[in-house]
This record gives C-alpha cells, structure tokens and sequence, in this order.
C-alpha cells in the first residue's frame, strides 16, 4: 500500500481544522501577485479519495490568485502508476510541468539526470519561505546542495505496537532500544506463537533498520557502511528466529494489515497508522514513536514528505514556480487538514496543531522532525531498490550470502 493513498486520519481533522480556524491564515501567498505569470501549467499527481479533493482546492485557490494562467491536471491513477510513467514521459518529453510526489521517490536520480530541476533561484520572489518547515524535511528535498520540490505535506517513519499482543506475551513496557525490541520480538514468539515484528520487504523499509543502527546511503557513497550490515544482520537473526516475518508470510497486503489484525506485535510505520487504525481497527490498542535506536538516547525518525517538483522541460518554469508557492502556501496547508487529506502539514506551526489535537502523535515533537533523517537512496534508486529486496529475501531464504557480501555488491554496483 503507498504512502501517499493510505487511509487518512479522518477522525482528527475536525479538531485541527477547528483550532485553524481560531488562529486564522497570514501569508496565504494572496501577495503572489500575477506580474509576467500566464500560459497553461500542468500539475501531475496520483489521484483518488481524499488527494483528488485536497488538489482541487488547492489548485482553485492558485487559479484564483493567478488569472491569467490555466492550471490543467494530469491524474495517474495510483502512484505507482505515476513513478511507472514519468520515465517515458520525462525521455518523451510530455512530463508535466509540476510534479507532486514524495521524497521516497527516485528524486535524485532524476535530479542528476537533469529530468528535474532546481527550484532556488525560480522561488526567489515568491512567498515560499523555508525557514517556515522542519530542516530535515527541507534538507530531503536538497541534492548537492540544490532543493528539488517545495514540501507540501510531511510524512516520519515510526514504530508501531499492538500493545493487545504484547500483553498477551506478558510485555508492558515499550522497548527503549534496538536489543529490548529485539529480546521482546523473541518473547512474543516463544509466548503467543506469533511474530514480534512483521516487515513490509521493500526498499524504504529494509532502510529504516538501517538508519536506525545509524546507517544510510548518502546518495550511494556509504552503502556498505557497517552501520548498514548491522541493520540487516539485526533483521536477519530475528528472521531466522521466526520472531520476524514479511506481511506477505502472514496473508497480509502490508505490515499495517498484519498488526491491526493481531498477527503481529509490531512493524515499523508511519503517521498513516493512525487514520489506518482509527477506521479500521478502532477497538485494538496500539501505540505510535519514533524508532528505537542502538541506545536509549537515539530513536529515529526519517523525516520526509510530499512536495511539488519543476520538470525541467517546462517552456515556462518561472509561471510554474509561482503556481508552486500557492500551491504550497498557508491557505493550501489548512487544505491538508480540511479535505481530511489525512497527512501533516509540512509547515512547523500546522504540525504543532495537528499534534496537540492528535494524541496518537505526540511523540513526534518538533525536535524530533527537525533532527530526522533524509531517505538519502543511491542515485539509481529503483534498479538498487530492487536488487537489495531480491538480495534480503534471498539472505533470508537460504542464507547463502552475507549482509556484508549483499552490500559490498551493491557498493561496486550503485556507488558513488
């Protein structure tokens, strides 16, 4: 299930929008002023549910406070439909010419590509302000020091538990670091029979152990990292354990299905859980925080989030800029929350709102976001995303290789 169509936190928007509304809007970009901006903009995106109601607004407001521009839509119908066709769209020269998408994307290999381009110079003049977000989430949009897209909504990864399946193996206290979660996993397997932890076997996925010992990829320069072996060796004993499995072993489309199910203490996740289990599963209790790390003073988040990108085949990117500050300005950040789109606004003082009415979300301060990691994926993102799943699931099947042997391969291979 992508991130980016997952159930919404519908059950929290009222409360938010309702401390908006108390606050009011400054800065709404209504100063965008129209000056030299005409000509049609294409904006593209994934569609459906929630996302298709939050666009609509938010491309009214911009068509409003830029008349003379028309703003037309090109809607894929998933988002993997979209990442399956920008290639051939971007190599036929038929992109459009803003692209919404989050930062787990292939960003950097289009923007080293020249498929995308920067966006500092262009937003000069307007009313984006970066000081206004989180500086990792800024700072997941930068490649060498050049930003990419203008955040448009915020996504963290998380630990998620089923504390109903810890107390059935008799845990009552969260783990503090990686080796309690660990020795916890273990005790739900030998006590209920069940996993301690169910993984979504993909690329952003397997890369959470890995930041979480400390590791990364910095754009392919420290794939092999011992902090990198050492998240998949983590994975790889508890897999071989059975005190972790996939979501696909359990029946399950994703780990959020598996856990709200009960077939699974917990998985690593995201703030999707929480509109997730208020629909769907509003009687199992769980709890939502950040990532334990190798102490009890390192949790993780990765910090990352949706936001409008520039083709750089666009005949008239400084219109499209300005079409992108209002589409990222305060009046379409309250559209985050009022279209119950179901994601954090990217802007600091809208996720300090939504946190306060949102419960589930409180460990997330904002120290925690501005101190989170960027998903810092090798240049070739989709080709090594592919072949770290294929080498993991083969680690895990018959364990032929090593962590290290899988990772120095796509050092050589991926590396910068």
């Amino acid at each position: 299930m992508n991130r980016i169509t997952r159930v919404g936190a519908v059950l929290t928007a009222t409360a938010v929008v309702a401390a908006l509304s108390a606050c009011g809007s400054s800065g709404d970009g209504s100063g965008e002023g129209s000056g030299d901006a005409s000509g049609t903009i294409t904006v593209g995106y994934a569609g459906g549910g929630a996302v298709d109601t939050w666009m609509s607004t938010i491309i009214k407001h911009a068509q409003k406070e830029l008349p003379d521009v028309t703003i037309k839509t090109a809607v894929y119908p998933t988002y993997d439909d979209q990442l399956n066709q920008l290639p051939t769209q971007f190599a036929a020269k038929t992109a459009p010419d803003i692209i919404l998408w989050d930062n787990s994307a292939p960003i950097a290999q289009y923007a080293t590509e020249g498929a995308i381009q920067p966006l500092d110079d262009l937003i000069e003049g307007t009313s984006v302000d970066l000081s206004l977000y989180p500086k990792a989430l800024v700072d997941g949009w930068n490649v060498e020091d050049s930003l990419y897209a203008v955040p448009a909504y915020l996504q963290n990864s998380a630990y998620a538990y089923n504390t109903d399946v810890l107390a059935e193996a008799g845990i009552t206290d969260l783990p503090a670091t990686l080796d309690d979660l660990a020795v916890d996993a273990r005790t739900v397997k030998e006590a209920t029979g069940k996993p301690g932890i169910v993984l979504l076997d993909n690329l952003f996925h397997l890369t959470q152990y890995m930041l979480a010992f400390g590791g990364g990829y910095d754009f392919g320069k420290t794939i092999d990292s011992k902090e990198n072996i050492a998240g998949l060796d983590y994975l790889l004993g508890l897999f071989k354990d059975g005190a972790a499995t996939t979501a696909q072993q359990l029946g399950a489309t994703w780990d959020g299905e598996a856990l709200s199910g009960g077939k699974a203490a917990a998985s690593d996740g995201g703030p999707w859980y929480i509109g997730f289990m208020s629909t769907t599963a509003p009687d199992v209790n769980y709890q939502l925080t950040p990532i334990p790390g190798v102490d009890a003073d390192s949790s993780i988040v990765a910090t990352y989030g949706g936001g409008f990108s520039l083709y750089a085949g666009s005949k008239n990117a400084h219109t499209a800029a300005k079409v992108i500050a209002l589409l990222t300005d305060t009046t379409s950040q309250e559209a985050v929350l009022s279209t119950n789109l179901g994601f954090v606004p990217a802007m600091t003082k809208y996720a300090d709102q939504y946190r306060e009415a949102t419960p589930e979300y409180a460990a997330f301060t904002t120290d925690v976001l501005d101190a989170g990691k960027s998903l810092d994926y090798p240049i070739e993102t989709t080709e090594f995303g592919n072949d770290l799943v294929t080498g993991f699931q083969q680690l895990v099947a018959d364990g032929s290789t090593s962590s290290e042997a899988l990772l120095t391969d796509l050092q050589d291979k991926y590396g910068e």
